[in-house]
């Protein structure tokens, strides 16, 4: 098998749940973003050293390559879909509510469109979670 038709064969297994790949895209990135910069939240402030840990960031990627993975593997799992999906969404809106708190409390409204882009996709997961292939519905 040529290196092109490998290619492609990946591309037809990633295009069966491609807002999966994207979200797991997505949620390593911002993982590492957040790993780079040791102080993006500065509130609360007690709770600096926690949200800004590398942990929560590390919990970030390896929940976007277990998204990544699950795309390749063929997406076949009900569990492993909703684990992922509901590790996307709680660490998504743990940062709907940072970002809101940094806008409401400390007036930093350049946080303002990330929170509606987060807000987007917590509701591309709660599609996701609704209509994906892997989800079996009792009749």
């Amino acid at each position: 098998m040529t290196m092109w038709q490998e290619i492609k064969q990946l591309w037809q297994t990633a295009k069966l749940n491609l807002l999966h790949l994207i979200l797991g895209l997505l949620l390593a990135s911002m993982g590492i973003v957040l790993l780079v910069n040791d102080s993006f939240f500065y509130w609360p402030p007690e709770w600096q050293w926690f949200f800004n840990n590398d942990l929560v960031d590390a919990f970030a990627i390896i929940v976007g390559i277990g998204l990544i993975a699950f795309v390749f593997a063929g997406g076949k799992s009900q569990l492993a879909n909703a684990v992922l999906l509901a590790c996307s969404a709680f660490f998504l809106m743990m940062l709907v509510v940072l970002q809101l708190g940094h806008v409401l409390v400390v007036h930093d409204y350049s946080r303002l469109l990330s929170i509606v882009a987060i807000v987007a996709w917590l509701l591309v997961i709660q599609y996701l979670a609704v209509f994906s292939k892997t989800v079996k519905r009792r009749k």
